[in-house]
């Protein structure tokens, strides 16, 4: 035992520690002179790529001229230490903690008992997933590559698009039993070093068992902690995670996760999708505004119905509202019920849905409205108008780019219905003045949630309810407060 009861770095010592795991493997080799010279290989069955340690370590280490001349371990681990193996990607490791961690990385340890010390060895061969088309994010003109659950698969992806040597790549591990590992990713000389610092220190600062969803992370990374309106952007495009990093937004991908993190979130940012940049800019600009005004609609055109026929029948036309009346006879429930009724129905057929498998979700979704909105007309359990109108509101729904801003959208949606049913056009009102300052409120890392409309210098309105030209977008957005504040020279 060493100095303070910490253990020596041995073959006993890391036996008795894991020889309960059955796929922990341990071999020893004889190399040397005499072949007296003892060295433990330890590896973790299924991470490790067999063919590149047998090639690559365990070979020259018997068959290399100078491993067989050696006759002290100090003379093997000094050989190794100069490139003696056939493997760059190696650490000398003094203690046991740091070698049981590394081995559990998926690499391959060389012990050496004399001399209390380990090689580590980066040879993972685990199974991965290919890189495949995006299923969330589908893009016509774009590229067709996406993030896999492969750190430096996603790393690499990239550093393809970003060759640049001021990208920073930086590592850290998060959980105490999972050690995940964690990649911030920015452009030095573009990201803002405050934002950068401030997302670092809250990675450091996270002090959980593991991290087996980005929700882990995100709790403590947001600013807002009871909004419903994501702070964080998500994406499992490398089209678009680059761009994000190259105008001056921060980075993260977890191993282990096909999606990454991009700080700090906007709104203007959640409502773009990468197909505007890849068509024509008027097209572009017609789909955004179009956008920005069915987020209208599906917000408060529930709750706007149930005021105008609940409480203010004369702002509507007599002809509308003798067709509305004609429609709802024999409809036992009130409007703002039925309305409220079919929003939360159309909720459960979504999650519905999303639980089932693909070959019957959809299905599911579609036929689902269908029946259950002619059945309650028929059954006069509904008026007409009503599902109509929570159909355009569903579709509206759906237009959003971004799933998690459509997630908040509906909650509020039915918040401001209920405001609606109780107060009519006044208590809509007040759900919109409060959803307005809420979305005030929100401030991510200096930067506000509304900006740049609450940009308090020299707002930019270029990429926002339309996308200019190119050409046009010559600065990046002022309130990233950004260290290169140009795109274009």
């Amino acid at each position: 035992m060493q100095s303070g009861g910490k253990m020596d770095l041995n073959t006993q010592n890391l036996e008795s520690l894991l020889s309960k795991n059955l796929d922990i493997c341990f071999k020893k080799i004889y190399v040397g002179l005499n072949k007296t010279i003892r060295i433990t290989i330890v590896y973790i069955e299924g991470l490790t790529e067999k063919e590149h340690l047998s090639n690559f370590i365990i070979k020259p280490l018997l068959e290399g001229p100078d491993f067989r001349h050696a006759e002290k371990e100090k003379e093997v681990i000094t050989l190794i230490e100069s490139g003696g193996l056939y493997y760059p990607l190696s650490n000398k490791l003094k203690d046991i903690d740091s070698a049981v961690s590394s081995l559990f990385k998926g690499n391959v340890l060389l012990v050496f008992d004399e001399e209390s010390v380990s090689f580590s060895f980066e040879v993972q061969g685990f199974e991965k997933r290919a890189i495949t088309e995006p299923s969330s994010e589908n893009v016509i003109k774009g590229p067709k590559d996406t993030f896999v659950e492969d750190l430096m698969t996603n790393i690499s992806t990239v550093r393809r698009r970003i060759a640049s040597p001021d990208l920073i790549i930086e590592k850290t591990t998060v959980g105490q039993q999972t050690k995940t590992t964690v990649a911030l990713i920015y452009h030095k000389g573009i990201a803002n070093e405050d934002i950068v610092d401030d997302i670092r220190r809250r990675i450091d600062s996270i002090r959980i068992d593991g991290v087996f969803s980005t929700a882990y992370l995100e709790e403590y990374l947001i600013s807002k902690k009871y909004s419903p309106f994501p702070q964080i952007i998500f994406t499992e495009r490398p089209d678009k995670f680059s761009s994000n990093i190259i105008e001056g937004r921060v980075g993260i991908i977890i191993d282990g996760f096909p999606t990454a993190l991009i700080l700090p979130a906007t709104l203007v940012a959640l409502m773009q999708a990468p197909e505007d940049y890849s068509t024509n800019f008027l097209v572009s600009s017609q789909i955004r505004f179009l956008r920005y005004l069915l987020i209208i609609v599906t917000l408060f055109l529930p709750g706007f119905y149930i005021a105008v026929t609940s409480f203010h029948h004369e702002m509507l036309p007599t002809v509308l509202i003798l067709s509305v009346k004609v429609a709802k006879e024999g409809v036992p429930f009130p409007t703002f019920l039925e309305t409220i009724a079919l929003l939360i129905a159309f909720e459960i057929l979504v999650e519905a849905g999303i639980r089932l498998p693909k070959s019957i979700g959809q299905a599911l979704s579609i036929v689902g409205a269908v029946v259950v909105g002619q059945a309650a007309a028929q059954a006069k359990l509904s008026s007409p108008a009503v599902v109509v109108l929570i159909s355009v509101t569903a579709i509206s729904n759906f237009v959003l780019p971004n799933q998690d801003l459509s997630n908040a959208i509906r909650l509020w949606r039915l918040i401001i219905a209920i405001a609606s049913s109780i107060a009519g056009l006044f208590g809509m009102c007040i759900g919109g003045l409060f959803l307005l300052c809420h979305l005030c409120s929100i401030e991510n890392y200096g930067v506000p949630y509304l900006s740049p409309f609450v940009s308090s210098t020299n707002p930019q309105f270029q990429d926002t309810f339309i996308r200019s030209p190119v050409r046009l977008m010559k600065k990046r957005p002022i309130d990233l407060k950004t260290l290169n504040k140009k795109r274009i020279d």
